[in-house]
């Protein structure tokens, strides 16, 4: 039972938004959205142009019918640009409306974990984590190569990555993280899970826990044999390729 009318509201905006994201990321017609949510063209018009706001049972009926078009591993599967086995997240990460498709997913796998934070690495992991923190409405950490001139204490972990081989040094300054925080580790791609476990470090470091894991795109599943032994409540992989 909806508890407000601010809830109420919300649902609607929802609907409006997503009719929006359909059009600018799917470039569907008003008639292509008509005959999926079965709503006449008019209308759908008049929704997306501000024009008039839909009913609590219209935006309902809106965000049912928009469930699997705007399913966001579908999506990716559309946008992703593979060559040579280099993937370009171009279009992606940097498309305010998938950002928002993600947030929207985030918001509802990890809203009742208790999270307090979100972790990630930067720099093509950021985009990503700031929708996932203002969907949960926490604060966002991010962990640099380079120390920040204004921090003076820094949490610190290394690894060596596998080609070229080299040591990775991440550091994160320690008025970030709090202890008995629960994190959120969000990433952009994951091919080794050399830079998840690492961000995992920093925050054992800190003593927080991480409680989630949220992927984008995973390269194959051995990265996964990685986190075995700790103890995390739910990884998320939006879409996962097989390893070359």
């Amino acid at each position: 039972m909806l508890k407000s009318r601010l809830e109420k509201l919300n649902i609607q905006i929802e609907a409006i938004e997503l009719l929006n994201t359909a059009r600018n990321l799917l470039r569907c017609s008003y008639k292509e959205l008509s005959e999926v949510v079965n709503i006449p063209e008019s209308l759908l018009c008049r929704y997306v142009n501000g024009e008039l706001v839909p009913s609590i049972e219209t935006a309902q009926q809106i965000i049912n019918k928009l469930e699997n078009l705007l399913n966001l591993e579908n999506v990716l599967k559309q946008l992703i640009r593979v060559r040579e086995n280099i993937i370009d997240l171009n279009r992606i990460i940097f498309n305010p409306h998938l950002l928002k498709l993600y947030g929207r997913r985030i918001k509802l796998l990890f809203s009742n974990f208790g999270i307090t934070k979100v972790l990630t690495a930067a720099t093509d992991g950021i985009p990503l984590a700031v929708s996932a923190a203002m969907a949960l409405d926490v604060e966002l950490a991010v962990a640099k190569q380079y120390k920040d001139v204004f921090e003076d204490s820094f949490y610190e972990v290394s690894y060596i990555t596998e080609s070229p081989p080299r040591r990775i040094t991440l550091y994160i300054p320690k008025s970030q993280l709090n202890r008995n925080d629960k994190i959120l580790i969000v990433d952009d791609i994951v091919r080794t899970g050399r830079t998840i476990n690492a961000l995992i470090e920093l925050a054992k470091c800190a003593g927080c826990s991480v409680v989630g894991i949220s992927v984008l795109i995973a390269i194959g599943s051995k990265w996964l044999e990685k986190l075995k032994n700790v103890d995390i409540r739910y990884i998320d992989v939006v879409l996962q390729i097989p390893s070359p």
